[in-house]
């Protein structure tokens, strides 16, 4: 074992502290065992406070560079484990961490009367285990350990209340991961039969040493298709507005905001490694983030699902980070600002969904609905909810004055960039989309705030409000929640000072050159492009407000919204279920009958030919004794020898056969008789022979045999006695 032990810790110490600790719940559940448990959260709140510290000291590691920030463990499933650091790894550490921390904290109080919350405690400790193996990953083996056991142990989550949706949602969200998993493999196998190690700082050499061949993007696409169905990137996406609503808020917040980002980072290290400055690589990205950025937000737009809708923008908040990495491949030297830009909005995007699905949860938990029309009103009275939704609604949005307008105006920017130095008109039209989808953001976060906080309490909440009081989540998860809003608002007031140094030091996931220039962030090009997604966010929301809504009301009044959407045709019902479960199983049961048959056609064939063949053969060698018997052999084949019988019986036959010859010469002249007394004779001596055989191969001859000896000894005894 070679190198720093404290990089082992990010992964042993939330796996063995959560394990004790989830030990210590369920003995306290036993009767008078109540001790057991405010110690098991102390054990739990401390790991994850140690995880997020050494988190924190990993950057002022990477900074000082005072540190050994690799590590490697040989002999560990054959090939060993390799860890190491860097600037973006320590950033989403400390960002994985925290999150971690917030959620645990506050399922306490969301889970207080879960009865399976033992076993969601464990698999959340575990699956962090698993996440930060796959952040500090040096090579693709190491990464795939840890990102199956992530999905894995996050497979709970989506199972976790055990409904029938919930159950479904986990069937697809397991089946898309195994699936990404094992062509993840196979794109690492195919990279392998070029180099015994595949570190992700080698692969640029891996593509150069055979570049543009087939295999280098078959092994590319496995890449993208395994990594892809993580991040929740089209056409990979059907799992995220499933597994995100179904699960509970505490792990939607965590699927959402951290799990997608590794599948980001296996995408950034395929674009930023694998295909380094491949601008026709960097284009397939680029469109992919495009089309998921357009089908997230306008599925976000229609749905009247609290949940279902953070998990829809979610997936477009993966297409403007896609688009961001795209872009970065196609601009070569000159990608700084993309890199920084899709970095920069993976750290939003963490904590813009931390907020929201918190908030969500704790409507959710208190009206027992996802349905928008019955949580209409639920924040009015309640400022501390108000400002944490506020701030992540227009952090989310790209609004100025928000961390999530730096990130988009630095992806906006180097969209622009592109154009200019392409001219490609597909990069114009990308900048429209790009700013089409922020206005779709806007407008469902905009309906999202106007029913929680200014239309009037449904009855759900009135009587939600009066049957629990007014107490909603722990206070330590509201604080924490506030430091992460407290973050987005600084970021988005001091970009120079706070974001831009943070998207630096990411910025190492994929090797970037300069920078054309430092956007000014509250210039008037970069704040054209915010005023542009106002104007359509706002026009969307009106005209979305007047399709799927069934009255029209003043914004203050309580139209019920209608999800037109729902009925709509989907991948996953409409293309992937058919495949999977009618078309596959048809296709390959087919082609498996087929093949059967013809396996048997095919040796009934061969042993038809061969019997005849042998036939043939037989007659042939038959053929060939006659003839030889007839010819060669002819003299040998008449000589034949006199058995001693025959020695016997043929003179006695001719004494016969004179016999008959004299009566006819004689007294038989009128009825001469025939026959061959030589004939008779041997015939009669074979039958009496065959006679002998059979009685001496029986029973009854042997009691004869004895009975006959037994005679004669008796005989000669009253013989000998007598006389």
């Amino acid at each position: 074992m070679e190198g720093n032990m404290l990089l082992l810790s990010f992964v042993l110490l939330p796996l063995i502290g959560g394990l004790v600790s989830c030990a210590l719940l369920q003995v306290g559940k036993k009767p008078g065992k109540k001790w057991a448990e405010p110690v098991a959260k102390g054990i739990l709140y401390a790991v994850l406070t140690a995880v997020f510290a050494l988190s924190v000291w990993s950057i002022t590691a990477v900074l000082g560079d005072t540190e050994t920030l690799w590590l490697k463990i040989p002999e560990i499933c054959g090939e060993g484990l390799v860890f190491e650091l860097d600037g973006f790894r320590c950033v989403y550490l400390t960002a994985a961490s925290f999150a971690w921390l917030t959620s645990t904290v506050f399922y306490g109080w969301y889970g207080k009367h879960d009865a399976s919350s033992v076993r969601y405690q464990a698999f959340t400790m575990v699956t962090l285990s698993c996440t930060l193996g796959v952040l500090i990953s040096a090579d693709l083996f190491t990464l795939f350990i840890f990102f199956e056991g992530m999905s894995l142990a996050s497979y709970v989550w989506v199972v976790h209340e055990r409904t029938e949706e919930a159950i479904r949602a986990s069937k697809t969200y397991l089946t898309v991961a195994v699936i990404g998993g094992m062509v993840l493999l196979m794109g690492i196998f195919l990279l392998n039969e070029r180099s015994w190690r595949l570190y992700l700082d080698s692969l640029p050499m891996q593509f150069y040493q055979s570049p543009n061949t087939k295999a280098s993007w078959a092994a590319g696409l496995c890449l993208l298709f395994g990594f892809g169905a993580k991040a929740g990137a089209w056409p990979l996406h059907i799992w995220l507005p499933k597994a995100h609503p179904e699960a509970p808020a505490s792990a939607s917040a965590l699927l959402s905001g951290i799990l997608t980002k590794t599948g980001v980072f296996g995408i950034c290290a395929v674009c930023g490694r694998y295909f380094l400055f491949h601008a026709g690589w960097g284009k397939l990205v680029f469109w992919i983030g495009v089309i998921t950025m357009l089908v997230g937000a306008i599925r976000a737009l229609g749905s009247i699902d609290i949940k279902h809708m953070l998990a829809c923008s979610s997936v477009s908040q993966i297409g403007f980070i896609l688009v961001g990495v795209g872009v970065a491949g196609v601009m070569t030297s000159y990608n700084s600002m993309a890199v920084t830009g899709s970095v920069l909005h993976m750290l939003n995007h963490s904590a813009f969904k931390l907020i929201l699905f918190l908030c969500a949860g704790i409507a959710v938990h208190r009206v027992h609905t996802r349905d928008l029309n019955k949580l209409r009103g639920f924040g009015r009275n309640r400022y501390g909810f108000l400002i944490l939704v506020m701030v992540a609604s227009l952090g989310i949005a790209g609004i100025p004055g928000f961390s999530g307008y730096v990130s988009k105006t630095l992806l906006h920017e180097s969209i622009v960039e592109a154009y200019h130095m392409t001219g490609l008109a597909s990069f114009k039209v990308a900048e429209y989309l790009f700013l089409l989808a922020g206005g779709c953001t806007l407008a469902y976060m905009t309906k999202l705030f106007i029913v929680l906080f200014v239309r009037k309490p449904s009855p759900e909440v009135l009587a939600a409000e009066e049957g629990e009081g007014a107490k909603d989540a722990p206070r330590a998860s509201m604080v924490l929640l506030a430091v992460t809003a407290f973050f987005i608002f600084v970021g988005g007031v001091l970009p120079e000072v706070t974001m831009l140094p943070v998207g630096r030091l990411a910025s190492v996931i994929m090797p970037y050159g300069t920078m054309r220039h430092t956007p000014d962030f509250f210039g008037w090009e970069s704040l054209e492009g915010a005023l542009i997604t106002l104007a359509l966010g706002t026009v969307i929301f009106f005209v979305e407000r007047a399709l799927v809504s069934r009255k029209r009301v003043p914004l203050r009044e309580a139209p019920e919204y209608v999800d037109r959407m729902e009925k709509l045709p989907t991948l996953e019902e409409n293309l992937y279920r058919p495949l999977l479960f009618t078309v596959a199983p048809a296709v390959f049961g087919t082609l498996c009958s087929a093949l059967e048959n013809g396996v048997v056609l095919a040796a009934k064939g061969v042993f038809a030919f061969c019997k005849a063949l042998l036939a043939v053969f037989d007659k042939v060698v038959d053929a060939g004794v006659i003839l030889l018997r007839r010819t060669v052999l002819k003299p040998v084949c008449e000589q034949r020898s006199i058995t001693l019988g025959e020695a016997v019986c043929n003179p006695i036959g001719h004494v016969g056969n004179g016999f008959i010859r004299l009566w006819n010469a004689t007294f038989g002249r009128k009825k001469p008789k025939e026959g061959d007394c030589v004939a008779a004779v041997n015939r009669a001596r074979e039958s009496l022979g065959e006679t002998v055989k059979l009685v001496s191969r029986s029973l009854s001859y042997g009691l004869m045999a004895f009975c006959i000896g037994l005679l004669v000894l008796l005989t000669y005894l009253l013989w000998s006695f007598l006389y």
